[in-house]
């Protein structure tokens, strides 16, 4: 794509820090409709209640009910199952002057993704948009992950396309997200070395499996392992942070980059220390005060790991009205900002959207964070195209499609 406008200031809502707490971020599970069966899934369950989704109307009542707010984390399902999606996209952004867009995929779907990421980018020009594609690990891991034979070259090609087609648009940023299990845990580290070596992503992030998943058996993670796994790769975000330093002149690249090592540095920090049981953050979490969750039913909670205590169609799907509605208010209270309910999870979306509203806490632990991040720091002059290459002998990656996709897209 070209002739896209200049970066501005305000592009993104996570450059922003708050004391105020209103509605930031809603998580919208467009559709209960998947073509994947991950292994890990925590919401299989609600899927298999297999009520409807939600209508355009009724989207169309959320939206122009929520007032103006940051951020729109779309969930499901699979997202580019829902094929309103881009006009529920361009409604958003038009009533509720969203400044992200979290946009999820298995990437089954590549063509549809550039499509309608197209499609926003022409109709919705000053928000930005990440495209997060799920990739767990190399080719036979990730489909028995995911449980889709093919599923890691559909992925691959979507990466590639959605890159050839933005890579140089500054609001649309592409990641990758990987959801540790005892299926690729072995190979985490291999694998984000190849990733960083072989795409030009914004960056790469690793997820605990969380919940109630599909397949019993498949968290493994302990505080200890998950630590170790994470000073492991923790030169990795270094890369990705020079490289965001490189795109940012001045001082400002500077700040990006100890920011953003920082705050990596605090998520993991956190998630790690709550993998083996309940350990306050040293915040609040904001669960129901910044945050809603809309399932694809309709049903709403404060957060995707508490129950749902209503449903919208129960407030002819006015978010006003279920924000400041009796409900609500007592499971904030039951929360009591995380102390009271002792709940203190794993899940990044919550840590991140908390921490923004945490000010003090934010600006010691990124400090603190970038420290650490520092000390274990190495080079990464030996991702090299010789070690790439025999990670994918290692790891039996088909040649013959790597070279496929090469054609427009350096793998």
């Amino acid at each position: 794509m070209n002739n896209h406008p200049k970066p501005i200031s305000s592009t993104s809502s996570f450059q922003k820090i708050s004391t105020k707490r209103k509605l930031e971020s809603i998580f919208l599970f467009v559709t209960g409709k998947c073509n994947a069966r991950c292994a890990m899934c925590f919401y299989s369950g609600d899927m298999d209640i297999k009520k409807e989704d939600l209508t355009f109307d009724e989207m169309k009542k959320i939206s122009e009910t929520a007032g103006e707010f940051n951020r729109l984390w779309l969930s499901g399902g699979e997202p580019t199952l829902r094929t309103d999606l881009p006009e529920i996209l361009e409604m958003f952004y038009k009533n509720n002057k969203i400044k992200d867009i979290n946009f999820p995929t298995n990437g089954l779907m590549p063509d549809r993704v550039v499509e309608w990421v197209t499609r926003f980018r022409r109709n919705c020009p000053n928000c930005m948009i990440t495209v997060s594609v799920s990739l767990d690990g190399f080719e036979e891991t990730h489909d028995v992950q995911r449980g889709v034979p093919g599923n890691f070259y559909k992925a691959l090609e979507t990466l590639k396309k959605v890159t050839h087609n933005f890579g140089k648009d500054p609001r649309v940023m592409t990641n990758i997200a990987t959801v540790i299990t005892k299926y690729n845990y072995e190979q985490i580290y291999d694998f984000m070395v190849w990733v960083y070596g072989r795409f030009n992503m914004a960056t790469h992030t690793i997820e605990a499996a969380r919940g109630l998943t599909r397949e019993e058996g498949v968290k493994i993670l302990t505080e200890a392992s998950l630590k170790k796994l994470q000073d492991e790769v923790s030169p990795i975000y270094s890369g990705y942070a020079e490289r965001m330093k490189a795109k940012t002149e001045g001082l400002r690249g500077k700040i990006t980059k100890i920011f953003y090592l920082g705050l990596m540095r605090t998520l993991y920090n956190v998630r790690a220390d709550n993998i083996d049981k309940p350990t306050p953050w040293g915040m609040d979490c904001t669960a129901g005060e910044t945050t809603l969750v809309i399932d694809y039913d309709g049903r709403f909670r404060s957060c995707e790991l508490r129950e749902s205590i209503g449903n919208v169609k129960d407030y002819e799907c006015n978010v006003t009205d279920i924000i400041h509605s009796v409900a609500m208010k007592k499971e904030i209270g039951e929360i009591g900002h995380g102390y009271k309910a002792n709940c203190w999870c794993t899940h990044g979306c919550w840590i991140m959207s908390s921490i923004v509203f945490n000010p003090c806490k934010m600006i010691s632990s990124v400090y603190k964070g970038y420290r650490q991040s520092k000390k274990i720091n190495k080079p990464l002059s030996f991702i090299n195209e010789n070690h790439l290459r025999n990670l994918e002998e290692k790891y039996k990656l088909d040649k013959e499609k790597l070279s496929q996709l090469n054609k427009k897209f350096i793998l």
